[in-house]
């Protein structure tokens, strides 16, 4: 008996051996640089934890539309991974002219080195998102890999988000008030411990419900139901399947696939691709096209389009009106 377990115990570290050795460079080394750098950073993220947002002002509870005040349009994206060009960037903030700012769900660069920070911003300067306030989270491209994950400090440097969420979270989950909607943004890829899920769990259900009668949207990285085979992430389904039911819209990405079932929703940005596993309540599923969502909130509806990047073309759509709670 011993001598078996002896086998079983050679076995499994020699399998971790094998995989830590073909996946060694994938994880602790710098990819390769890509085919643009440059020597500096010449670019400012406009944020809601800034103390001025160009096209808002703070009233003291809310973040108020100074232009459009009766509506709040928002694009959201998901990954990107630096495959949006300055083009693409251009061609979207001409479709919506009127926008008031954007969102994003992580995996906005390829990997959290400078280069590739250097290379978003090269495609996003001189775009109509130079004055467009961000809403974002990290996703996992964005955290150095390692035995724990960590956030370089030029991320937090570079989007200054409000410090409301729990106290190990501060500037990475958060939420930012409108008269109308409550934006949760929630920081998957930055919980390695049990505690910390349950922290995050209890502020989420507590700011949920205190949002009362407005609309509540929720962006996060990785998805409570995966649309990816092999990427069901079991610690983000247990703590926030149940707070985020509650939810009008939750938006994830990481899977690189679309697919609504409300209030979750899946989505992608990017051109790279994942195998799709798809479950029999979604509603609408598409995948390999790059695809946001233009959202609009006129006082008790919230109009929502799932858009193709390229040619702006409306492949899924949502109406919600607001009922009071």
């Amino acid at each position: 008996m011993r001598r078996f377990w002896l086998i079983v115990i050679l076995i499994l570290l020699a399998g971790g051996i094998f995989v830590c050795a073909i996946r060694w460079k994938a994880w602790f080394s710098n990819p390769p640089e890509p085919t643009w750098t440059g020597d500096t950073i010449d670019y400012h993220f406009h944020t809601f934890g800034a103390g001025h947002v160009p096209g808002f002002e703070h009233d003291g509870l809310y973040w108020r539309d100074v232009y459009n005040p009766d509506t709040l349009e928002i694009l959201l994206f998901g990954d990107v991974h630096n495959a949006l060009t300055h083009a693409d960037w251009q061609a979207v903030a001409d479709r919506h002219p009127n926008a008031d700012c954007y969102a994003q769900l992580g995996d906005l660069v390829e990997r959290g080195y400078f280069y590739y920070n250097q290379q978003l911003y090269h495609n996003l300067q001189g775009t109509g998102f130079d004055t467009l306030p961000i809403i974002n989270v990290p996703g996992n491209h964005e955290y150095r890999k390692g035995l724990q994950p960590q956030l370089p400090d030029y991320w937090r440097q570079t989007f200054r988000h409000p410090h409301n969420g729990p106290e190990e979270s501060k500037g990475t989950t958060y939420y930012i008030d409108f008269p109308n909607l409550r934006l949760i943004a929630l920081d998957t890829h930055g919980l390695n411990h049990l505690y910390e899920y349950t922290r995050v769990n209890t502020w989420l259900k507590r700011v949920i419900k205190s949002a009362n009668d407005r609309f509540v949207i929720v962006i996060m990285h990785h998805p409570v139901f995966s649309t990816g085979k092999g990427r069901f992430n079991p610690g983000t389904f247990a703590a926030f399947v149940r707070p985020l039911s509650d939810a009008d819209l939750v938006f994830a990405g990481h899977d690189h696939n679309y697919e609504r079932r409300l209030p979750f929703v899946n989505t992608s940005s990017t051109t790279k691709t994942k195998r799709g596993k798809l479950s029999q309540d979604s509603v609408s599923a598409l995948t390999g096209v790059p695809l946001y969502e233009d959202i609009r909130i006129y006082n008790d509806t919230l109009f929502l389009q799932t858009r193709i990047c390229d040619s702006g073309a409306v492949c899924d759509s949502v109406v919600i009106t607001r009922s009071v709670k």
